[in-house]
């Protein structure tokens, strides 16, 4: 008899390392991240919710979770503007998750549909 998993999802965030406030979203399909324009637009959702600006020079950075397994990675930004570039933003979710994905043990954990 199999055993229906969970799918918890992946969580993107974005953290201020000045005051440790984050803003973070679950995507119970990251698969949609890979796609540059939904990505870089994710990332601009969150720096909204953070009220972060663009001119703001507080080092910041990009996270992405596998909330199934708890792996989880981050890339540091010297700020906010630096996330704000959507093919910088895009870029960096496509590498954290394919960074994320590399850990994940057989498949056993990883019911995210990949």
């Amino acid at each position: 008899m199999d055993v229906m998993v969970e799918n918890k999802g992946y969580t993107l965030a974005v953290l201020n390392r000045k005051t440790t406030r984050s803003a973070q979203k679950v995507y119970l399909k990251p698969m949609a991240l890979y796609v540059p324009s939904v990505a870089a637009a994710a990332v601009s959702d969150l720096l909204e919710n953070l009220g972060a600006s663009e001119g703001s020079d507080e080092r910041c950075a990009l996270t992405v979770t596998n909330n199934n397994n708890g792996v989880s990675v981050d890339k540091d930004f010297a700020s906010f503007a630096d996330l704000t570039d959507e093919t910088t933003a895009a870029d960096a979710v496509k590498e954290l998750i394919n960074i994320v994905r590399g850990y994940d043990d057989d498949g056993d954990h990883n019911v995210c549909g990949w």
